[in-house]
């Protein structure tokens, strides 16, 4: 499987607000703007380790090409869509997500589990991506947990060929990611609810991957993360 290690380094203000002015904002944009100029340089970098000891064809073009050239969106072609696309609300909101909490909620690691809730619900148990936030936490191995996640869904589809794929509904899939990241940002227990200077954060950061979910539903999902308490056992 794809071995990726991608880096997307923000840096933002050195305090917390729950909703940044919109000068503040301008500025925090910019400098972080200024950081995000290597990722697609990252990308390619990737591509070179892994083209000589995988023989996938297409690989660079895939890594390569603004839409992946795929059905299955992988993790390097997600990351790159979220940076390309998020609002400004988002990259304000895992600035200082990551000023708060520290190397857990980076950039990376944040967008693997948002990844894996977009792409896996549905597909693979929600327990498991749960688990996956758990260990990587602990272990901080973004590869195997990539190539886990993967392995997993695979397996699944395959017996999707001739057939219509299961799909997640879009609830679980945002409760999903509002758990997840509480678990591996927050370090939050399950069924532990989310603190009131995190909640903004996690809205802006869930909604940039989840774009066609409603501020309703996203507020819904934090506000009775206690509710689900028992939902990945």
């Amino acid at each position: 499987m794809l071995l990726h290690r991608l880096k997307v380094n923000l840096n933002g203000s050195n305090s917390i607000e729950r909703r940044p002015c919109a000068g503040r904002m301008t500025v925090m944009a910019r400098a972080i703007q200024a950081k995000e100029d290597g990722f697609f340089s990252s990308i390619k970098n990737v591509a070179k380790k892994v083209q000589g000891a995988l023989p996938i064809v297409g690989l660079v073009s895939r890594l390569a090409a603004p839409e992946g050239g795929f059905d299955e969106l992988a993790y390097p072609e997600f990351c790159r869509f979220i940076i390309n696309n998020a609002p400004v609300s988002y990259r304000v909101a895992q600035t200082e997500l990551e000023k708060a909490y520290g190397k857990p909620a980076n950039s990376r690691w944040v967008l693997l589990v948002l990844w894996m809730s977009k792409m896996g619900v549905g597909l693979v148990p929600t327990k498991d991506i749960i688990a996956a936030s758990k260990r990587l936490r602990v272990t901080q191995d973004i590869e195997i947990e990539v190539d886990r996640f993967d392995s997993a869904k695979g397996a699944v589809l395959k017996k999707y060929d001739m057939m219509q794929r299961p799909e997640g509904k879009l609830e679980d899939k945002v409760n999903v990611a509002v758990d997840a990241l509480c678990t591996l940002c927050l370090g939050l227990k399950e069924g532990e609810a989310v603190p009131e200077i995190a909640a903004p954060l996690l809205r802006d950061i869930v909604k940039a991957a989840f774009s066609d979910a409603s501020d309703e539903l996203v507020a819904t999902s934090l506000s009775n993360r206690s509710a689900r308490a028992q939902a990945y056992t």
